[in-house]
């Protein structure tokens, strides 16, 4: 009989080496569920692609296939190892990432169990280069939830924490190629729109790695990107419901504020700032303490200190108060 995994594992990688021997180590745990691995080399220049084959030569062939994508994008990569994936579910996982115990088999479980769902997406530990946990994200505890709506205000989504039914995915067209940045945002919110079921699964599933290689250090491309998306996908509303526009915008805006003054773009945070005060709802008064409060929700988020005295104190927070009090 031919090999008919239930699950196909898609990493795209890049130069990603380092990355690989613990990812397949970890990918070996799960053996059992028998999952089929579809790495996509999207034009490393690190021998990642003969490391891979090196790694797996003693798989047997059907568990796994290496795709030359060709530099055309996570978006595009991931597409391809979609189009080229055998099973009817697909777990996205980034090859800088590590998969944790159950990261295929909970899934696995929750769609046998509510097999109305298109997608599962469980938790994640945020991780520093060298692996070690630094703090657990568990976005169901802040009420964040698969609805178009409930997803346009919290944004929460890791994709490789992240399990979709392949014809779900097939069906909403894939991965916007496009898209450099947020393509996963903009995934799950068309996902929501044409009616696909999400839940979480209430356990980390994965450490994400945060270094200086990943996206997240490209911060202004980053957040533009994301602006991108959500003014793209609040055309929708934008003329029967305004007023809630304007807050998704407020909101999405004051919290790229504090990305980008987290990551050491004090300028940049203050553009975002002008920018988010276009549509705040707040008056005077309040809009230095609602500003106040994104910093130390948003860091309590992550497990970062936050020190209220030390930023009132400082340049930045005197060129934000100008802005916040201008009228």
């Amino acid at each position: 009989m031919a090999f008919a995994p239930p699950i196909s594992v898609v990493v795209p990688m890049r130069n990603a080496a380092p990355w690989l021997p613990p990812l397949l180590a970890a990918l070996v745990r799960e053996w059992h569920t028998g999952f089929e691995l579809i790495a996509i080399d999207d034009a490393s220049s690190d021998g990642s692609d003969a490391l891979l084959q090196r790694l797996c030569a003693h798989w047997p062939q059907e568990r796994w296939q290496l795709i030359r994508a060709g530099g055309r994008g996570v978006s595009a990569a991931r597409n391809a190892g979609v189009a080229a994936s055998r099973a009817p579910l697909i777990a996205l996982l980034d090859a800088d990432d590590r998969p944790l115990p159950g990261r295929l088999s909970l899934p696995l479980q929750a769609f046998a169990r509510y097999p109305h769902l298109s997608h599962v997406h469980g938790g994640w530990w945020r991780c520093d280069d060298a692996g070690r946990h630094q703090q657990a994200v568990r976005p169901w505890q802040e009420g964040a939830g698969f609805s178009w709506r409930s997803f346009m205000q919290h944004k929460a989504v890791l994709p490789s924490a992240w399990t979709v039914r392949r014809d779900a995915l097939l069906a909403v067209g894939g991965f916007d190629p496009q898209l450099r940045h947020s393509e996963d945002v903009d995934l799950l919110l068309r996902l929501a729109a044409a009616g696909h079921e999400g839940a979480w699964i209430e356990q980390e599933l994965v450490r994400y790695r945060l270094h200086g290689a990943n996206a997240s250090s490209r911060t202004k491309a980053q957040l533009q990107g994301l602006l991108a998306v959500m003014e793209h996908h609040l055309e929708a509303v934008a003329a029967s419901e305004p007023g809630w526009a304007r807050s998704q915008r407020y909101d999405t805006t004051t919290w790229a504020s504090w990305q980008a003054w987290s990551d050491g773009a004090p300028d940049l945070a203050l553009q975002l700032l002008h920018q988010a005060l276009e549509d705040c709802p707040y008056p005077l008064p309040r809009r230095p303490v609602h500003y106040l409060e994104v910093f130390a929700r948003s860091c309590a988020r992550i497990g970062q200190r936050f020190d209220a005295e030390a930023l009132q104190a400082s340049r930045f927070w005197r060129q934000a108060q100008d802005l916040l009090l201008a009228r």
